[in-house]
């Protein structure tokens, strides 16, 4: 347990009383909203604060350390907040909304009603790729170009910190406001990202709502996973072949994934970072128990059954007892909060009878309460 400690230096300081007892076991997650109360009235006041006000200290104490909000005590408009491409004032609540990431597009769905993104990236609309591709097939798609985003017709455009400085340039120079993400890939930085995006859209109830929705089941799984003893969790390698064969790392999505769902990460325990490159013999000297595939499925059977011939991993434990997973990259490889449910996911696959349930629901969405 001792290990995933790191993570309170993520948690804002106005929340850490409630996350670090939530989290001081687990990889990841930030905030909390179960234990913000009203503050208390002050000697001076005559009435007591009324609901409106109780809501809006509430929501400033939320947001208070939040990297990217300038002022959290500033709910109304204009609002600045401050990305890779500096501080940027929006002047009213935006109702046409773009973002040039899948991930992006997962959090600002479940934020924002539908009619409020003009439209979406291809990658948003492959089911491959993100679960929420059923929801956007009615919006328009655009590229990611200058050009076809401007097209869009969006006043708000959300970048990505690898977009490329001179494409947010262009986009800025047709008059559109653009706000490039520092995202911070850890656990804490998914629900920060969150509230974050809840403030730039006008929504900080329903970040707010929808960070303790995603820190509660977080934290259901981290409550049993982070009691295993080391030498209980096995060892688990996230593979994937696409031109090469990669593993996940040090540093990598897949390993705060395995860590969280109570498994030991075989490439972090080879040395490896990030998702590197990697021959069969890896796999071999890794030796784990158990293999998943973050892969589409026919792909990733067909990977599968590559690793399941291949003679020189006859001795895997995985291999060996048929141990050997392709699991859905939607869940797996996402940059938003889904990896959550990837998690939950990976948990059943280690222990089946501490989790029973094989397919995690969805996420709520604006405008729904939290299942």
């Amino acid at each position: 347990m001792a290990k995933h400690r790191w993570f309170k230096r993520f948690i804002p300081l106005a929340l850490a009383a409630v996350a670090v007892t939530a989290f001081i076991g687990a990889c990841g997650g930030d905030d909390d909203d179960g234990g913000s109360t009203a503050p208390a009235v002050t000697a001076t006041a005559s009435v007591p604060a009324t609901a409106t006000e109780s809501s809006q200290q509430r929501v400033q104490e939320r947001l208070q350390g939040v990297p990217g909000i300038v002022d959290p005590a500033n709910l109304s408009w204009p609002r600045e907040v401050e990305g890779l491409n500096g501080k940027r004032t929006i002047k009213a609540k935006p109702t046409k909304i773009h973002t040039m990431s899948a991930g992006i597009d997962e959090i600002t769905l479940s934020l924002v009603p539908l009619e409020r993104v003009v439209a979406v990236g291809s990658a948003t609309k492959n089911p491959d790729t993100t679960s929420f591709a059923p929801l956007v097939q009615g919006l328009p798609t655009a590229a990611r170009e200058p050009e076809a985003v401007v097209a869009t017709g969006a006043e708000l455009v959300i970048a990505t910190p690898t977009q490329k400085a001179d494409v947010v340039a262009a986009i800025e120079g047709a008059g559109v406001t653009v706000i490039q993400l520092n995202l911070d890939p850890t656990p804490a930085g998914r629900l920060n990202a969150i509230l974050l995006l809840g403030y730039i859209y006008g929504e900080e109830e329903r970040a707010i709502a929808l960070a303790d929705e995603v820190q509660a089941r977080y934290e259901k799984v981290v409550s049993v996973t982070g009691k295993k003893s080391e030498a209980d969790k096995p060892v688990v390698a996230s593979v994937a072949k696409y031109t090469t064969v990669t593993m996940a790392g040090a540093g990598s999505t897949g390993e705060g994934i395995i860590t969280a769902a109570g498994g030991r990460n075989a490439g972090t325990a080879a040395g490896l970072k990030g998702n590197p490159q990697i021959g069969l013999e890896a796999i071999v000297a890794a030796n784990p128990d158990v293999i998943i595939i973050p892969m589409p499925a026919e792909a990733g059977g067909k990977f599968k059954a590559e690793l399941l011939a291949e003679p020189s991993l006859a001795t895997v434990p995985a291999v060996k007892n048929g141990k050997v997973y392709v699991v859905p990259p939607p869940l797996y490889t996402t940059n938003s909060f889904a990896n959550v449910r990837a998690v939950e996911h990976l948990a059943h696959i280690l222990w089946p009878s501490e989790f029973p349930v094989a397919d995690p629901p969805q996420f709520s969405l604006a405008g729904q309460a939290a299942r």
